[in-house]
C-alpha cells in the first residue's frame, strides 16, 4: 500500500471519529422507564427523562456513554391485591400531621385527597353530615381484624378500637383506605359510607304516624346495606356493593325523596 493511500485512510478515520464525537455532544439521549406487571403494561407508571451525555471516552474504535437515570422499583402481591411503586425522585409529597395521626389504623397518605373528595359530595348529602362526621384516610383496625384484610371503607358510629371496645376519639367516622384510592374506588367508597352516616344521623326520625323512618327504609329496601346503596344511586353514584343493579326504580326514588324531605335538615 502506498504512503499516499495510507495517509488518506488515516485522515478518513480521524474525520469519522470527529463527526461521531460532535454528534454525541449535540444529541441528547431519551430514556423511557416503563413498569410492566404480568402481561399488561401500566402506562401510568411510565417515567421519561431526557439527559445529556455526562462523560465520553474515545478510543480508536469505540465510544462509551454514561447516562444518569431515575430508578423505579415495583413490588407486587397478587394475594393481597397490592402494588407498590417507589421512585427515587426527590419531589416532595404533602403529609397530613393533624389529630387523626393518633387514630388506630390511620394511613394519611391520601388524607388531603379524601378531604377534596368530601368537598365534591352532593351538597345536600354533605350538608346533612358535615357538622357531625369526620372523614379519615385509613385502614380501620377493627374492620381489618374481623375481615382479615383491609376494607375499602368503613362507617364507625361507635368509635371502635382494634379489640372491639368502643368510645374512641373517632366516633361518627367515615374511613376510606389507601386500598380504595389504589383501586380507583375512593369516591364510590366515600359515597357509600357517607350514606350510612346519613342513615345513622336520621335514626330517630319518625313520620306523622309515629313510625321510625330508618326502620321503615330498611324494610322497604331489604337491609341497611341496600338502603345505603339506594342512597348512593339517588345522589348520582353508579357503583353499588350489594344491589343487583345500579338503576333506581321510580318508586324507590320517590321513597328516598320523601325520606330526605322529612328527616334531613334543610
Amino acid at each position: 500500500m502506498s504512503g499516499k493511500t495510507t495517509t488518506i485512510i488515516v485522515f478518513s478515520i480521524l474525520a469519522f471519529l470527529t463527526a461521531s464525537y460532535v454528534y454525541v455532544l449535540n444529541n441528547p439521549i431519551e430514556i423511557s422507564i416503563q413498569a410492566t406487571i404480568g402481561n399488561s403494561q401500566n402506562s401510568s407508571t411510565t417515567t421519561s427523562s431526557t439527559t445529556t451525555t455526562s462523560s465520553t471516552t474515545t478510543t480508536s474504535s469505540t465510544t462509551t456513554t454514561t447516562i444518569p437515570t431515575t430508578t423505579t422499583t415495583i413490588e407486587v402481591s397478587e394475594k393481597d391485591d397490592s402494588v407498590t411503586i417507589n421512585t427515587d425522585s426527590q419531589e416532595n409529597t404533602e403529609i397530613y400531621t393533624g389529630e387523626f395521626t393518633s387514630f388506630d389504623g390511620f394511613e394519611g397518605e391520601n388524607q388531603f385527597n379524601l378531604d377534596a373528595l368530601v368537598d365534591t359530595l352532593p351538597e345536600e348529602l354533605r350538608k346533612s353530615v358535615e357538622n357531625n362526621v369526620i372523614f379519615v384516610n385509613g385502614c380501620h383496625s377493627y374492620a381489618a381484624t374481623i375481615l382479615d384484610r383491609c376494607p375499602f371503607g368503613v362507617w364507625d358510629s361507635a368509635g371502635t378500637f382494634k379489640d372491639g371496645s368502643t368510645n374512641s376519639n373517632w366516633k361518627l367516622s367515615v374511613w376510606v383506605s389507601n386500598k380504595a384510592f389504589a383501586n380507583n374506588k375512593a369516591y364510590d367508597t366515600l359515597l357509600h359510607e357517607t350514606a350510612h352516616a346519613l342513615s345513622f344521623l336520621t335514626r330517630t326520625c319518625v313520620n306523622p304516624e309515629g313510625e321510625n323512618q330508618r326502620t321503615k327504609a330498611r324494610e322497604f329496601f331489604g337491609s341497611e346495606e341496600l338502603f345505603a346503596d339506594a342512597l348512593v344511586l339517588y345522589y348520582g353514584g353508579d357503583y353499588v356493593y350489594y344491589r343487583d343493579n345500579n338503576v333506581l326504580q321510580e318508586d324507590e326514588r320517590e321513597y328516598l325523596a320523601n325520606y330526605i324531605a322529612l328527616c334531613c335538615e334543610s
